[in-house]
């Protein structure tokens, strides 16, 4: 991290977006996507996050097959950026939960599942083209996204932030006071990164009175540039750090979620 840049979010509020960023990945380096592919074959890369790119970037009805080595393990039908149906095809040991209520939470409980059982393994997702049909049970990524709640105390407003854009980071870290961490996602070796960072930065205070942050009491966050296209959000709120791995292109809807919280 010692070539690290930082710099302040500022607002964005564009509808084209989301068209933008898709336009982005299609036409970037192919070193890079080879290096995308690489990563999610040795278990580097965030499963729910490819997911959902893939859902939100499907515009014609496809059939996604989401294997883990050799075994397919979901089908996913897609259309019009929305997830028709998903089809586990390995026993996870609750297919159809008890309290959702609605597709979305249908669908994020069940991707959650998946992520929890074949975490850090490799993976890849195969496109084929399918039919439609008549679909009462559909979603948008979005809705999904909103349904993928944290593993981490609720209530707080770095809580609230992390609940909105989780989904969409490769790795994050909730901390409180005294370093004490309080929840995290992600490949290790990341979620290490990350905690190390946070770690260094409160010892950094300690010995000089001064580190990254502005004073606990004022809510406030920073953006790093750690390597490649991978950023990392730094806030802080009260006593709570908060750090979230995520490719550029998902900074603006960090920035979005970040305000929509702290402008209440």
């Amino acid at each position: 991290m010692s070539h690290s840049t930082a710099q302040q979010l500022t607002g964005q509020d564009d509808a084209s977006v989301a068209l933008r960023e898709a336009l982005v990945r299609l036409s970037g380096d192919v070193a890079d996507l080879h290096a995308d592919r690489r990563a999610a074959a040795e278990g580097r890369a965030n499963l729910l996050h490819s997911l959902l790119i893939e859902i939100d970037e499907t515009m014609l009805p496809r059939q996604l097959t989401l294997f883990f080595g050799q075994d397919a393990v979901a089908k996913l039908r897609v259309g019009h950026r929305r997830l028709l149906s998903l089809e586990l095809t390995n026993d996870t040991g609750n297919t159809h939960p008890v309290d959702a209520i609605s597709p979305a939470q249908t669908y994020a409980q069940q991707l959650q599942q998946l992520s929890a059982m074949y975490q850090n393994t490799g993976f890849h997702i195969t496109r084929r083209a399918c039919e439609t049909g008549i679909e009462t049970q559909s979603c948008s990524a979005t809705q999904i996204a909103d349904c993928l709640v944290p593993q981490a105390p609720q209530g707080s407003r770095l809580s609230q932030v992390l609940a909105s854009v989780s989904a969409l980071a490769e790795a994050w870290v909730l901390l409180g006071e005294d370093s004490a961490q309080l929840g995290s996602s992600g490949p290790e070796t990341l979620t290490d990164k990350l905690t190390e960072l946070a770690r260094a930065d409160k010892a950094a205070k300690a010995k000089s009175g001064r580190a990254l942050r502005m004073p606990e009491m004022i809510p406030s966050f920073m953006l790093l540039t750690i390597s490649g296209d991978t950023k990392v959000i730094m806030s802080w709120d009260q006593t709570e750090t908060l750090l979230i791995a995520l490719p550029a292109q998902q900074v603006p809807a960090a920035n979005a979620a970040w305000h929509k919280v702290f402008s209440a």
